[in-house]
Order: C-alpha cells, then structure tokens, then sequence
C-alpha cells in the first residue's frame, strides 16, 4: 500500500529524477520501478502472500530496490545482519521460516550452509530482470506485514518486530512535517540497510529526497560521499561521530554541502556533542526512537535547548515528533511527576504489529496502546524527555537506584579515559555494585587512585564503582552500541 504508492507516485510525477545511488549505481524511479517489479516477479514465483523473504546482504541500493519488491509481491522482506554469528541467523531462519534468499555472494555461500533447502537469488542480478510488461499485483492493506526488522539483541536473542504499510507511513509523514527536508534533498545512508534506521531512508524517498548508500560506514568513505555525491543530510551514532572526528580531514565538512548532521541509536556524551559542533559547524539534531515504535519518536533540534541541565547524567533525547505521545510511569504504573524518572513509554498510531511468534512478549511490550521502551528517563517542565538508562541496566545497590549513565559521564571527565561503560556486579552484601569497564586514553596504563579520588569527591558513597576494568575494546555490536550483557 503505502510503499506502492510511494512508487507509482515517483514513476509518474518525476521518473527521471535520482532516488538511490551506491558506488555501482545510479537509479532514478522509473528504474526503481522497473526493478521493483521484475524482482517482484521473480519472488512471485517463490513465495505468496504473506510469505518471509530473508533478505542478507552488505549495503547496496538492491536491498531497498528488494523492499519495494515484497511490498508489491505481498511477501515479508526479513533484512539480517550480516555479522551475526551461524547460530544466530539459523535462529532467524528457523523462527520465520523463509522460502526464499536474496543474497549477495557471501550470504549466498553462508546460506548454502545454514539453510541448503531455501531458495536463493542473486541480489546482484537484480538490474538485469526484466519484467513482463503490464503486470498486476494485488492491492495491499495498509494493516499488511512489509517488513520484519530485528531488534539489536544487546540484552539476548534478536526478536523480530513486525512493521506494516501503516508503520511506515506514519513514521514518514511524521519525520516531514518535523524536518521539512525540501524535495531533491541529497540524504546519506551510513548506517547498515538492515538495520531500523532504514526507515530514516524510507522517509526521504517519501520526500521526493536522494537516498545514497555507504557500502560500509568508514571516516574515508563518508567524506568522500559527502564530496562526491553532494550529500545534506547524514543519521549517524556516537560511534560515528567519535569517529569520523579522529580523522584529521573530518574538519573540511564545515565546507562542504553538509546541512545537517542528525544523530541517534545511543546517547551521545556532551563532550563529543561538543565536539562535533565545533569540527562540523553543522547543526546537530538529536533523535530516539525504538523499532518497535515505528523508529524515531522524539527529536531535539539545535535551536531548541531545554533552559536546565539534566539530573543524574541524562541525556536530553527531545520532545514527541508529530503524532506521538510520551508518559512517564512509575513501578506502580502511576504517571510520574515532573522531574521523577519511571518507565519511558510511546504511543502512536504506527506501533509494530507485535513480535513475530511471540504473543507473551508482545503483551508485556505494549499495554492499551502502550509501548513499554524498557528505557528510563524523565520528563522537564519545557516538555523536553531525557533519558537516564535502559531499565536493564539499572544497577540496584543496597534497594538504592543507580544509573549507569551518571557514573560514566563523570569518568569521562578524567584525561585516563578513553571511553567508559558501567555495569552491575553481583555482590553478596549489597545485591549489586556497579562496575566500570574503561578503554584507556591513548593506550596508558589506569591510575585507579585518581579514578577513586573523583568519584569520592563528585558521587555518594553508593554509587562509586567497586572496581575499575582496564578493556582494550569495548564489545559493540553494528551500529555501535555497547553489548552491556558481555560485560556483566
């Protein structure tokens, strides 16, 4: 429905006019279209309605060319992460039970494996099908599964969040009435296509925008889209930002075509805010969202600050973007007052349909319309939420609520550290204890005296790591966020 539409509008209105471009190809929407359908057909012969379509592969214009084509052939397009292990796709795999592949040549190979009874199909191929001419498909409901995106699994296995026509619609329409990018704005897709942020692409193409597609975010590879392709508009994490501003070129973006630098996925510390604006010179615009809350719900722009600083190292996350809604709950299920952190929850009308094959978690997720995000946070008296934790990584000492987020903003502060995540360890007398893993600065050896020395002078008694863990690297998954699970 909404991504036919989508497609058919373009193919009339403006057919020759770039939408997707990588570093193999260009693609306007009457080629967009011709594509859509011959990969169309080519499912139609595999899958029927309603049917998974595993789509894994490296970045590439094909996989949203693949997107449009399941919409249009009524099938379930199931994007996978690359870099997860053989046992976490053949988990995938055995709970949406595709019929068919679409494949680079890598997966290709790895689903021969895996999966050898499964169809596949060359996601190179895709420019060369052709098309019967005056082909029909069957009209869509906007209540119809399109896509199946996998939440980031940093607490346990990936569950798979089932988004409809209507998810997708609304999600676009918000980000437009919010960001009011012009038609013909030149967007750059950094993150990975399987991931939720492809969302963010999808509403540039509803904004008669130009998707381009980083083959593999790299500092180099980013600037040298950014120049190459005239790009405006970039989503990128923390990770990101931190670091494509250790790249000694990262300073000629001020002069560049770069308008605006949006950024999510994680809380970004002050310091590397800082930073970037200062590199950049190019307005920062703060998004969180959740999958399954059809994708970026709050939005902070850069010329709207909340007049006070937030409590207890939250991250200001923004106010409700057109359609959505925020409450603040209690343990108790109350609605928190003003400045008292609970449960962040959302609603709005393009919520995902549930978990796939998961009723139970689905019901505990969304409540009355309800979405639980499992994060905690806070809501100003300007409006304004900010985020303290996920609620699984709240560390309870002794019955006393300690939030990781406060202890790690403090230690970066200190010249030692080079990153910083804190966790909880379990400890006999006090339930639990937090304990911070840190990234040396520069390689050095950590001074434990001058990290005790800080906490005891800025933190109570409760909330002072019982131990300082020297780590090379912190463990991350693709799009950067730490894996919190691995360090406990």
């Amino acid at each position: 429905m909404w991504l036919e539409q989508l497609l058919r509008r373009g193919r009339e209105q403006m057919p020759d006019q770039l939408c997707l471009r990588d570093i193999r190809r260009d693609v306007d929407w009457r080629r967009l279209g011709r594509d859509a359908e011959a990969l169309a057909e080519a499912i139609g012969r595999s899958a029927g309605r309603g049917e998974r379509v595993l789509v894994l592969s490296a970045n590439r214009v094909e996989i949203i060319e693949a997107y449009f084509a399941c919409a249009l052939a009524g099938t379930l397009a199931v994007p996978v992460n690359p870099a997860l292990t053989d046992s976490e796709v053949t988990h995938i795999a055995d709970a949406v039970e595709p019929v068919l592949v679409i494949a680079d040549h890598a997966g290709r190979e790895r689903l021969a494996r895996l999966s050898p009874r499964t169809p596949a199909l060359a996601i190179e191929s895709v420019p060369d099908l052709e098309a019967s001419s005056g082909t029909a498909f069957a009209a869509a409901s906007v209540t119809d599964p399109v896509l199946m995106l996998h939440t980031s699994a940093t607490t346990g296995r990936p569950k798979g969040v089932v988004a409809d026509h209507r998810y997708l619609q609304f999600q676009a329409m918000s980000w437009i009435a919010d960001f009011l990018p012009p038609r013909g704005t030149v967007y750059l897709n950094a993150a990975p296509l399987f991931h939720g942020s492809v969302t963010i692409a999808l509403n540039y193409l509803a904004a008669g925008g130009v998707v381009t597609v980083l083959d593999q975010f790299t500092p180099r590879n980013l600037l040298k889209a950014v120049w190459t392709w005239h790009v405006e508009h970039v989503f990128l994490t923390p990770s990101m930002i931190a670091l494509l501003l250790q790249d000694t070129r990262a300073a000629s973006l001020a002069h560049s075509s770069l308008t605006t630098v949006i950024h999510g996925g994680a809380p970004a510390p002050e310091p590397l805010l800082k930073q970037a604006r200062d590199t950049l010179t190019v307005p920062l615009h703060t998004i969180f969202g959740i999958t399954e809350g059809s994708g970026p719900a709050l939005h902070k722009t850069p010329d709207a600050e909340p007049s006070t600083p937030g409590a207890h190292g939250g991250s200001c996350a923004g106010r409700p973007m057109p359609g959505f809604s925020v409450r603040i709950l209690t343990d108790n299920g109350a609605e928190a007052p003003t400045g008292e952190p609970g449960l962040i929850h959302l609603a709005c009308d393009g919520l995902m349909q549930g978990y796939w094959a998961n009723p139970q978690a689905t019901a505990e997720a969304v409540v009355d319309g309800w979405l639980n995000t499992g994060d905690v946070g806070y809501l100003d008296g300007e409006g304004f939420v900010w985020v303290l934790d996920r609620r699984t990584d709240l560390i309870l000492r002794g019955g006393q609520n300690v939030y990781p987020a406060e202890i790690e903003q403090l230690l970066r502060t200190s010249a030692q550290v080079g990153e910083v995540a804190v966790v909880a360890a379990p400890s006999d007398l006090w339930g639990q204890t937090p304990v911070a893993f840190i990234e040396p600065a520069d390689g050095d050896d950590l001074d434990p005296t001058e990290l005790i020395a800080l906490c005891v002078r800025e933190l109570a008694s409760y909330k002072r790591p019982s131990r300082f863990v020297a780590i090379d690297r912190l463990p991350r998954n693709a799009l950067g966020k730490v894996l919190r699970q691995d360090l406990r």
